[in-house]
């Protein structure tokens, strides 16, 4: 399952018990285990492993200057994290995804931002870092997130986890539920947020953090095989 990093590593911080109450910290660690299966079926319908990933307590939320009153809840991130020898990609998950999320959210939201991952990796490895613009407004951000990313179905060999994803996004995460409970439980109790620009996810990252890096050799052959798969596709 990924790392083998515990990623529930920042509830062990004392400050983190302050933040949070109880109820919340044990629903979390009784419900990760959603989170581990989830990986684990990631894992098996693309045959390869999963970045590694972390629980965060702090919510990110996205507001746009354009459009006024509009807030986006950001239920997972993956990040590229710049290190002594590269570049690593983390996929973040939220607090209210892990709490309030059905188990088939969950799933769906660790196969997309693994999909995420997958074209972070495209991205460093051809260098292609510098074509990204920046995005000024969330509906900008949810089009420039969907068209980048490779067809699932020549990603994963898990048909359910397929109709899932299809289920779960199209115009962002649908989860009414989900939304309800975080708005109420989370947002209106003025838990921990942290407000990001529309374009936090765009790239950024120094040549030279990129070519030090070691991607999984597996994923950058798959990556061959992708890129032949949608090239033939375009040419249709």
């Amino acid at each position: 399952m990924g790392t083998g990093l515990n990623p529930l590593y920042k509830f062990d911080a004392r400050e983190i018990a302050d933040l949070l109450p109880k109820s919340i910290v044990r629903r979390i660690r009784g419900r990760v285990k959603y989170v581990y299966e989830g990986v684990s079926r990631v894992e098996k319908a693309s045959g390869l492993s999963y970045p590694p990933y972390y629980i965060e307590p702090v919510l990110p939320v996205s507001t746009s200057e354009v459009e006024l009153g509009q807030m986006g809840v950001l239920y997972a991130r993956t990040l590229p994290i710049k290190g002594p020898v590269g570049v690593q990609v983390w996929v973040q998950l939220s607090v209210p995804l892990v709490a309030f999320g059905l188990k088939g959210t969950i799933h769906a939201v660790l196969a997309h931002e693994f999909m995420h991952y997958v074209e972070l990796i495209r991205k460093f490895t051809t260098l292609d870092t510098i074509s990204d613009e920046v995005v000024g407004t969330l509906h900008e951000a949810l089009y420039a997130d969907y068209e980048r990313l490779y067809d699932p179905k020549w990603l994963f060999k898990d048909r359910a986890l397929i109709k899932l994803l299809e289920k779960k996004f199209s115009d962002g995460l649908n989860d009414a539920g989900l939304h309800k409970k975080t708005l109420k439980n989370w947002i209106e109790k003025d838990r921990p947020t942290l407000n990001l620009p529309p374009d936090a996810n765009v790239v950024r990252i120094p040549i030279v953090s990129i070519l030090r890096s070691n991607f999984d050799p597996l994923l950058k052959n798959k990556l061959e095989e992708l890129e032949k798969i949608r090239a033939s596709a375009n040419a249709r």
